[in-house]
């Protein structure tokens, strides 16, 4: 199941996506939604983020690829609320930063409120999954380290592009990881290579804060080539992640 948040005669609503179509939610949409009478065709909606910006957050995971380093868990950042965009908005280049990059990810989307959540019963707490772009002003990751270190090449506006969908009933710890930029492959992986799996990923966070409904976090992106901005605006689609079932 796919289900999407979108725009429709100027009002937003939540939706299943199911072919060309956009059906109602009937029940809860954090409590086995399923699909109800027809809104409108895909073609007529205009697809948002699938989170609620300044209502959910964004748990960001970093270093979950690669060397586990004797390291007992990932790196925790949040994305702030103004960095949240749709799949089809526009990644706006910050003033201080032009080498812009893209890391592709896997997003993961809670279902109901979590705290110190075992890895046993972690995925209960899982609605689905969606796609993240975590973009970065990647040259200003040398001016902020050490004393004070603000991670401020995480947070400009834009910087996460998500959606646009949250899909259901598939395995996120073997999804295939792809981004292109301009028509160009720039990461091709898979989630099944995470140091650490969506289950001790959210208890994981779990541990450190509660979880609610509807918050997402990116479970981190596998190795990629740098995509170094040299224009004043991008298309976050084309700089989009895809999380498909391997």
């Amino acid at each position: 199941m796919h289900i999407a948040r979108f725009s429709l005669n100027d009002r937003i609503h939540w939706g299943i996506v199911e072919g060309d179509e956009v059906r109602a939610i009937e029940g809860d949409l954090y409590d086995s939604p399923r699909p109800g009478q027809r809104l409108c065709a895909l073609s007529d909606a205009r697809l948002l983020a699938p989170i609620y910006a300044h209502a959910n957050k964004v748990v960001a995971i970093a270093a979950n690829y690669g060397d586990r380093a004797g390291r007992d868990g990932p790196g925790i950042f949040m994305k702030q609320p103004g960095t949240v965009i749709g799949p089809d908005d526009s990644i706006i280049y910050p003033r201080i930063g032009r080498r812009i990059i893209h890391e592709a990810e896997v997003g993961i989307v809670i279902g109901k409120q979590a705290r110190h959540v075992s890895v046993s019963d972690a995925l209960d707490y899982v609605l689905g999954y969606t796609c993240v772009n975590d973009v970065s002003a990647n040259e200003l990751t040398n001016n902020d380290v050490g004393a004070g270190m603000s991670l401020r090449w995480k947070h400009f506006d834009t910087f996460c592009p998500l959606g646009p969908v949250v899909a259901t009933d598939i395995d996120g710890d073997n999804l295939r990881i792809r981004c292109r930029v301009n028509g160009q492959t720039q990461v091709d992986g898979n989630s099944a290579n995470m140091l650490w799996g969506v289950a001790e990923l959210v208890s994981w966070v779990s541990d450190v804060m509660t979880l609610y409904p509807g918050d997402i976090i990116p479970s981190g992106c596998p190795a990629s080539r740098d995509n170094i901005g040299d224009v004043s605006r991008s298309r976050s689609k084309e700089s989009a992640s895809s999380a498909t079932p391997s």
